[in-house]
């Protein structure tokens, strides 16, 4: 596995949003060597449960055929030798060379695709997409194949404060602060944002029904965390989060990158990331480490960064 291409932890912990303005040369999508067999496993999951990973409300359908044209666009400028989209006679046209895929479109035509819009698209990129709409910001649809602990059943439909319901009051300033900041969100106008998380699991859908098996698996783990072999067993799991202000529609288009690796893999690619991570951990609320479900394997983690993070002596 590559080393991540984010690594949000810095001398301490910060209990802020961590939001900036995505820049003219960022992409809002982003492809990388997992794209194939994270495509496949979207697929798959799709297929495997329908109606579970990918909803929308009615209604939601001129928001949904928008974000998947911005969508289609952004590959295509930022990808150009993987993927195309252009407009002909009143259709869209799209290639997927990756996959070896061409789909003509009628746009907003009912029908056109196989599936709605959003869930179409979301099969196109690596992101879990999410349409948020109207002043309450409610969630009218998506598609989330790689949730982390929650997954559409529970949310479609709510607005953004029942989302988040009952809201740990550990995370609240930071909850009101991502309300007040889609409010503001002017048309057009993109922000991102990292989360971080520490698990016991590199499986990427970690949504509602997978909750139970991921908790006993953890459970049979934690005899076996110590400081000598938690390296191999914990993995870094970070979220790229990007907030799109859709112009015709006013929605939001919420868009979830997941990237992960092993804990010792990483320590053993990025310098001085033994140091920060302990850094972080050891000035993060014991309220957040319990919300990030970190608390039961702190010890022997704060153990072995501890003595991963000394500074290497010279041989010679």
């Amino acid at each position: 596995m590559c080393m991540l291409p984010y690594f949000p932890f810095g001398d301490r912990f910060n209990d802020k949003m961590g939001t900036a303005p995505l820049g003219p040369t960022e992409p809002l999508l982003e492809v990388d060597t997992q794209y194939r067999a994270e495509i496949a496993l979207k697929r798959q999951l799709l297929v495997a449960v329908p109606g579970y990973y990918a909803q929308a409300l009615p209604g939601s359908e001129l928001a949904q055929w928008e974000a998947a044209e911005l969508i289609m666009q952004q590959m295509a400028r930022y990808y150009p030798d993987s993927f195309s989209f252009s407009q002909q006679a009143g259709q869209w046209l799209w290639s997927n060379r990756i996959l070896g895929e061409a789909t003509a479109i009628r746009s907003h035509e009912e029908g056109s695709l196989p599936t709605f819009p959003i869930d179409w698209i979301g099969q196109q990129v690596q992101e879990d997409l999410l349409l948020l709409s109207g002043q309450d910001v409610r969630l009218v649809a998506g598609q989330l194949c790689f949730g982390n602990g929650w997954c559409l059943d529970e949310k479609l439909g709510l607005p953004f404060w029942e989302i988040h319901a009952p809201i740990n009051p550990i995370v609240t300033p930071m909850m009101q602060a991502a309300g007040q900041l889609m409010q503001r969100l002017p048309a057009g106008r993109t922000v991102w944002r990292l989360n971080w998380s520490i698990k016991a699991s590199n499986q990427l859908d970690m949504s509602s029904r997978r909750m139970p098996d991921l908790n006993g698996q953890l459970q049979q783990l934690l005899p076996a965390l110590t400081p000598e072999t938690v390296g191999d067993q914990l993995f870094i799991r970070i979220e790229r989060q990007t907030l799109t202000r859709l112009p015709r529609s006013g929605s939001i288009l919420f868009g979830i990158h997941t990237y992960q690796n092993r804990l010792a893999d990483e320590l053993s690619e990025r310098p001085d990331a033994a140091r920060r991570l302990l850094n972080v951990l050891n000035t993060t609320p014991p309220a957040m480490l319990d919300y990030k479900g970190i608390s039961p394997f702190l010890e022997p983690l704060i153990r072995f960064l501890e003595r991963d993070g000394r500074p290497k002596i010279p041989m010679g």
